[in-house]
């Protein structure tokens, strides 16, 4: 079955579930811009999670940020300010970096009619950094109440942690029949899955997501077997990247980025609910913005052993001040062990061209000269 087919096969499938779930998509939705944020907490406050992903269109905001300013923050608020958003009640901005405190500024400054919710976010995992972060999700629904009249129950939380904790048990099947090929969906298919996640309600989703494993096992069907790429870095947010790999004849088997694999783990249902959900969002794999470098490095090696990657690809946005320091650290660590990398970075939503296409097939040659 070709890739088209395959598409085809699964759009069905999301338009079959979209209809069912039609009466809970009439519910407010609230943006977020971080996989820091925990959506459970905006699920049993009665919304639906969007991830803000906008076209490149930063006209307007060029004319109130720097140039050299990050390339998905000028997105952001340049849509906002062209009147994008109609459909969002407002937005949750985590202090992933700068660059995001001062799309908070510039957001509640410009578009006062969609509030902006601060979550803090420390970059240390220990016992002291959970509980600030538990107080921070505490004072997040809070405000939540207060300014939308809604109600986070013990119950609601819970039913939103068990249909999400759901959705990670079958991302994790998804995965595991992905590394071991017996799912019948290239990575960039996958990818896609991905980001439809709050498309549909969960529930409609998760049934969604096991529909899928039931009729794309079985393994792929496919004439070479392409070297095993690993990809990594800031926001990867289209598949541009991806089916450039692909189309050259690679194998993508992972990607660690905040819009695909980069999610936290099962967040268990215990008496404090909130500590629960710090604790699991702060130990998920965590990204360059976070003090713990080698503790990156470490998961990425292991990623990449349990893949059989033989490479890895680094993607930055111009100007992503935490991704471009650290790079050099990571090469480092890779060439001790022997790892190729190529590091690549580029506009938000750049296509990739020509130049982009040479260096990636090199690459791609140079890992399949090193595997024969």
């Amino acid at each position: 079955m070709n890739n088209t087919a395959l598409g085809n096969g699964i759009e069905g499938i999301f338009a079959e579930e979209a209809i069912k779930g039609c009466s809970d998509s009439q519910k407010p939705r609230l943006g977020y811009t971080c996989t820091y944020v925990p959506t459970e907490i905006l699920e049993a406050a009665g919304f639906i999670p969007v991830r803000i992903a906008p076209e490149p269109s930063s006209e307007k905001a060029d004319s109130f940020l720097d140039p050299n300013f990050c390339p998905y923050v000028r997105a952001c608020l340049g849509k906002a300010m062209q009147g994008g958003y109609e459909d969002l009640v407002g937005i949750v901005i985590a202090n992933a970096c700068d660059g995001m405190r001062r799309l908070l500024d510039a957001w509640r400054y410009y578009v006062p009619n969609r509030p902006a919710f601060f979550l803090d976010l420390p970059r240390q995992v220990n016992a002291l950094a959970v509980d600030y972060f538990k107080r921070q999700l505490t004072r997040l629904v809070n405000e939540l109440q207060q300014n939308f009249k809604v109600q986070v129950t013990r119950d609601s939380l819970i039913r939103a942690i068990s249909e999400t904790n759901r959705t990670r048990r079958l991302y994790e099947t998804l995965l595991s029949h992905q590394v071991r090929k017996a799912l019948a969906l290239p990575y960039s298919k996958l990818l896609g899955i991905f980001q439809k996640e709050h498309d549909i309600p969960r529930q409609s989703f998760n049934e969604v997501l096991e529909k899928i494993i039931q009729t794309q096992s079985g393994g792929r069907v496919t004439d070479h077997e392409g070297v095993g790429v690993f990809i990594t870095g800031s926001m990867l947010d289209g598949d541009s990247i991806i089916t450039l790999v692909e189309g050259l004849g690679g194998d993508i088997v992972g990607v660690d980025c905040c819009m695909a694999e980069r999610r936290a783990k099962k967040v268990p249902l215990s008496d404090d609910l909130f500590g629960a959900l710090g604790n699991s969002y702060l130990n998920k794999p965590p990204c360059s913005r976070m003090m713990d470098t080698r503790r990156r490095v470490q998961y990425l090696l292991s990623r990449m052993r349990g893949t059989g990657a033989r490479g890895l690809i680094y993607t930055a946005l111009k100007f992503c001040d935490p991704y471009l320091y650290e790079f050099p650290y990571l090469k480092a660590e890779l060439q001790r062990w022997g790892i190729p990398s190529l590091f690549l970075e580029g506009e938000y939503r750049g296509r990739a061209g020509g130049g982009l296409r040479t260096r990636v097939q090199a690459f791609l040659e140079m890992l399949e000269k090193k595997r024969s």
